[in-house]
């Protein structure tokens, strides 16, 4: 009968990741938000030492930039030390945000540690008990971008019970994704692998059950964009089924609350509303970063956001929560897209000036009225380049606070 085989699938550490846009928090708060995405790592290590797996697969992007620290270094080389004390085999590939380290040898990894510095897909057999059980496959990124599909390098090299396929990259869509390893979901079925360990999403997702096609996400959320329980999956698998359980392993957690404005006239009623939303959330959450979005608003409620009245209830509520072990941080309030986009469909009905005006903001091009700033020699220094999802956010944002000045601020004070 052929062994069970237990193992930690997880991706996407990026240890060492400098939390932008997040420094104007309390210092004793932001050293613990720099610090999750390594209690995140002690965390995994604590749970493959408890649950006794064989092995641990990391596929891709263990540190944030291709130049680490040497702390991020020794904390996942000591990461590494434990789990070899405890009889754990460690399979390692670089992704696109630490592609450098596949062809340098920064830190000397105990005999635990098995990586895949090629960037043709290799395998690597894992035995126990002198039994070959597993052959894993994976592949390094040698440069930040991987153009080219890799599945067809995939391909069975031993007669092992168990075959586990290693891919830091995004199904192909045609978008700014692809030139991360793209593949076709199809193309990962017809290979005869028991298990595809996915990497590069942050977003935990199961494409396919059988067989396994999973992303775990990140190990840490790093931003309000990656929000709720982050962490690994452990896997059951033999010959019968595969067996997934997700793990949550970290150590903040972002949210998105959304906080009904109905009824709310006065600064007093908002601050009441929003005192019952951070209780209810400090009782369900330990150290949190929340965006706070407001529902069926009335005019004035969009006055006291545009005039930066409700921000200075958030600074409040801020200096009230930030205990040092048990806190919730409101990060930002935003207006909801949907209650602004359903007046502004009311506007143009209104106003055709309204109507062009927003037809030329759909029209224009936001790289080009972003260059001078991007370029300028100073300011440069401290930008990071934009998503497209950025883009567009910034975008809006702009298109929403111009309709305010010229239509809800004068109607409001009249």
């Amino acid at each position: 009968m052929t062994e069970k085989i237990r193992f930690i699938h997880c991706a996407d550490l990026h240890l060492d990741s400098p939390f932008k846009g997040l420094s104007d928090m309390p210092s004793e708060l932001f050293e613990q938000v720099k610090k999750s995405t390594f209690v995140a790592l002690h965390n995994l290590v604590d749970i493959a030492i408890k649950k006794q797996v064989d092995f641990v697969v990391v596929v891709g992007d263990i540190f944030d930039q291709t130049v680490q620290s040497v702390y991020a270094q020794i904390q996942f080389l000591h990461a590494c030390q434990k789990l070899n004390d405890a009889n754990i085999q460690v399979y390692i590939s670089y992704g696109n945000h630490d592609y450098s380290q596949s062809n340098q040898k920064v830190i000397d990894y105990p005999n635990n540690v098995h990586v895949f510095s090629e960037e043709n897909v290799t395998a690597k057999i894992f035995t126990k008990k002198s039994q070959d059980l597993a052959a894993i496959y994976g592949f390094s990124y040698p440069h930040r971008a991987v153009m080219n599909n890799k599945t067809a390098e995939y391909q069975k090299i031993a007669n092992t019970p168990y075959h586990i396929g290693m891919l830091h990259g995004s199904v192909a869509q045609n978008t700014e994704h692809d030139h991360y390893a793209p593949f076709q979901v199809s193309e990962l079925i017809e290979k005869p692998f028991d298990y595809w360990a996915l990497g590069h999403i942050h977003k935990r997702m199961v494409l396919k059950k059988n067989p396994s096609i999973v992303y775990p996400g990140n190990l840490q959320g790093r931003s309000k964009k990656e929000t709720g329980e982050k962490g690994c999956y452990y896997v059951e698998l033999d010959k019968q089924e595969t067996k997934r359980t997700f793990i949550p392993l970290q150590s903040v957690c972002f949210e998105v609350a959304t906080l009904d404005m109905e009824n709310c006239s006065t600064i007093s009623d908002f601050r009441m509303k929003l005192n019952g939303l951070v209780e209810k959330m400090l009782s369900l959450y330990d150290k949190t970063i929340v965006t706070v979005k407001l529902t069926n608003f009335q005019q004035e409620v969009e006055t006291w956001y545009y005039e930066n009245m409700l921000q200075d209830v958030i600074d409040y509520t801020n200096e009230r929560n930030n205990q040092a072990t048990h806190w919730l941080w409101i990060q930002s309030i935003t207006l909801s897209e949907y209650d602004q986009a359903k007046r502004q469909q009311q506007l143009t009905k209104e106003d055709p000036f309204i109507e062009q005006l927003l037809l030329t903001f759909q029209e224009g091009n936001i790289d080009e009225d972003l260059s001078p700033l991007w370029n300028h020699p100073q300011a440069r220094k401290h930008l990071s380049l934009l998503t497209d999802e950025e883009k567009e956010e910034l975008k809006k944002q702009a298109e929403n606070l111009l309709i305010y000045q010229l239509v809800g601020k004068d109607s409001h004070e009249n």
